[in-house]
C-alpha cells in the first residue's frame, strides 16, 4: 500500500483568523509562523509544519484532503496508475508544493466530486506543545486523524479509493434512512498503511460544507472532557454527546466548528498492528453506548 496517512487538510473560511482563534482556544492547536500572502492560517497539532490550512474565501467549505505517500517512487506510481485509469491528474507547481511544505504533490477529483491531493516528501517542522495542558495529539505515523467525506456516488467512490489508492476496508456500517423515503445510510470506513482503524470514511449522502467530519484524537478521557467543557462555554453546538463507537472503539463527542465544519474529538481509538490478519467487519450500529445525535435532518 502506498498511502501512509492523512497528512493535511485544506478548508476555506470567510474569516480564517476566527477559525484559527477557535482552533487554539478550543482544540488546543497552534498557529504556524507562515505567511503565504493570501491570508491563510496554517494550524499545527504536532511537529509537522502544519496539519490544517484555513484559506481566505467567500464561503465556508471544506476544500481538500492531503494524502501522504511513502516515497517518490510510490508517488510517481500513483500518478501513472490514475492516468492509466483515465483520471485527470493536475501536478502542483513548486510554489504550491512549498506552501504545503512537501517535495511534490498532485491532485484529482473522486467520482463524488471531492478534491484529493497526494504528495511525498513532507518537510520537517519544529517541536510543538499543544495548548490546554494536552500532552500530545495522537498523530505521527498515523497522520492528523481521520476524515469522513460525502460520497453520493458511493460504489464508484469506493472503487476509486480501493482500486487506485489501495485503501483497505475496515468496516461497512449500515444505518436506517435519515428521512422517510430516503435510502439507508452507509458509511464505509477505510484504512491506510498505518495502525489507525480508519483514515477515510465515505458517507452516501451529500453535505453542504463538503465535509461530514474530521476526527482529532488525544490521549485521555480528561482531555476529551476538558475540550467538551470549552465547547459548551463557547456556545458551539454539540451534535453528538459522549459515546464509544463499536467499530474503532473511539470514545468521543461531535460538534460544529465555525463554518459548520463537523469535528469529532476523542481518545482510545482502535489500532490494528497487522492488517494482513484483519477481517473487515459489517455493522448495523455505530456505538456501544452514548453518541445521541442532535442535528438537522438532511434536507432541512
Amino acid at each position: 500500500m502506498g498511502i501512509e496517512n492523512l497528512g493535511y487538510v485544506r478548508m476555506q473560511m470567510t474569516d480564517p483568523q476566527a477559525w484559527a482563534d477557535f482552533a487554539v482556544d478550543i482544540l488546543g492547536f497552534g498557529v504556524a509562523e507562515h505567511d503565504d500572502g493570501n491570508g491563510s492560517k496554517y494550524l499545527r497539532m504536532d511537529d509537522a509544519p502544519f496539519r490544517y490550512i484555513v484559506e481566505q474565501g467567500d464561503e465556508d467549505k471544506f476544500v481538500a484532503s492531503g494524502l501522504q505517500l511513502s516515497s517518490a517512487e510510490a508517488y510517481a506510481a500513483l500518478v501513472e496508475k490514475l492516468q492509466a485509469a483515465g483520471v485527470q491528474v493536475e501536478t502542483g507547481s513548486d510554489d504550491e508544493a512549498n506552501r504545503r511544505a512537501v517535495t511534490a504533490f498532485s491532485s484529482c477529483y473522486d467520482p463524488s466530486g471531492n478534491l484529493v491531493e497526494f504528495y511525498h516528501g513532507r518537510h520537517d517542522g519544529m517541536p510543538f506543545n499543544p495548548n490546554h495542558n494536552i500532552k500530545a495529539f495522537i498523530t505521527g505515523e498515523m497522520g492528523l486523524g481521520h476524515l469522513v467525506i460525502p460520497a453520493p456516488e458511493n460504489e464508484a467512490t469506493e472503487a476509486f479509493y480501493t482500486s487506485l489508492f489501495d485503501f483497505g476496508i475496515s468496516d461497512d456500517l449500515t444505518l436506517p434512512p435519515p428521512a422517510e423515503g430516503a435510502p439507508n445510510q452507509r458509511v464505509l470506513f477505510m484504512h491506510a498503511d498505518n495502525p489507525r482503524h480508519h483514515t477515510l470514511g465515505l458517507y452516501n449522502f451529500p453535505s453542504p460544507t463538503g465535509l461530514i467530519h474530521l476526527m482529532i484524537e488525544v490521549g485521555s478521557i480528561d482531555e476529551v472532557g476538558y475540550c467538551m467543557d470549552r465547547v459548551k462555554k463557547a456556545g458551539l453546538h454539540i451534535f453528538s454527546d459522549l459515546g464509544r463507537h463499536s467499530n474503532d472503539e473511539m470514545v468521543s463527542f461531535y460538534f460544529f466548528a465555525p463554518g459548520g465544519m463537523g469535528l469529532e474529538y476523542g481518545f482510545d481509538g482502535k489500532l490494528v498492528a497487522d492488517w494482513s490478519q484483519y477481517t473487515p467487519t459489517k455493522t448495523t450500529s455505530g456505538d456501544y453506548w452514548g453518541h445521541e445525535y442532535d442535528f438537522p435532518q438532511i434536507g432541512e
